[in-house]
């Protein structure tokens, strides 16, 4: 009886590693470039306006913005694990360092009537768990599902004045880094060669970033109000892996 166990079990461990010998394992660096779509802002606080800055202390101070279709450029380094689990699941980790800015294209302060103009930009630093759903040997196009964490650091600068010229100018203005989380999903083109094509759908959000709202008419920069919102986008994206 145990024999016959001990024979089972390193058949079955024989088996296991010679399918994951066929599929790809060890390190690859990647890179990618795509459409960053960042949801509109809602920044929101209570005004504390510094020594000759304009407003009134405790009301509200809620800024909205909207803005343009964002470049999300990224690198990293990965590394595909030499196991799976639920038969089909392979998993992989990377190491992602990622960019985007994106230009403001409207909003208001307090519902108002305002004209916007300036940019958001964000660099993230992330750790990503993937899975490669793999259920044949030679297979071509390789879908994948994860996700990941990191932190995200933030720099706004956001402009905004009433059409009247003679009126007053804010900005949303300052840097911020703060914890962020990914959830993902793509698809891979595997080749005969070490360079593999891949598309993927990403949403994320930046928890809890925090800026001034600050009076900037005349060369003047006043704190009025500190102002916090959750940041999400999603990128839709294409890239290259080139495993070693």
């Amino acid at each position: 009886m145990y024999r016959s166990t001990f024979v089972a079990f390193t058949l079955s461990l024989a088996t296991l590693s010679a399918y994951a010998e066929e599929q790809p394992q060890g390190p690859y660096v990647f890179g990618y470039i795509g459409a960053g779509f960042v949801d509109d802002a809602e920044f929101s606080g209570v005004q504390n306006p510094a020594p000759g800055a304009p407003g009134v202390a405790g009301a509200p101070a809620n800024v909205d913005v909207d803005f343009d279709t964002a470049l999300p450029l990224g690198i990293g380094v990965g590394y595909d694990l030499p196991f799976h689990y639920w038969k089909f699941f392979h998993p992989r980790l990377e190491i992602e360092l990622s960019t985007l800015e994106a230009d403001v294209s409207g909003g208001s302060f307090n519902g108002g009537q305002q004209s916007f103009g300036g940019d958001l930009g964000v660099d993230l630093l992330l750790v990503n768990n993937y899975a490669d759903i793999i259920w044949q040997d030679d297979q071509k196009l390789v879908p994948y599902v994860g996700g990941g964490f990191g932190v995200a650091n933030v720099d706004s600068n956001i402009v905004y004045g009433p059409s009247d010229v003679s009126a007053p100018t804010f900005a949303v203005q300052g840097d911020d880094t703060a914890f962020t989380s990914t959830l993902a999903a793509g698809l891979t083109l595997r080749t005969d060669a070490a360079w593999e094509v891949y598309g993927e759908a990403r949403y994320f959000r930046i928890q809890d970033v925090s800026f001034d709202r600050r009076f900037v008419d005349g060369g003047a920069n006043l704190l009025n109000a500190d102002v916090k919102d959750d940041l999400d986008a999603a990128n839709v994206t294409v890239g290259l892996r080139y495993r070693f």
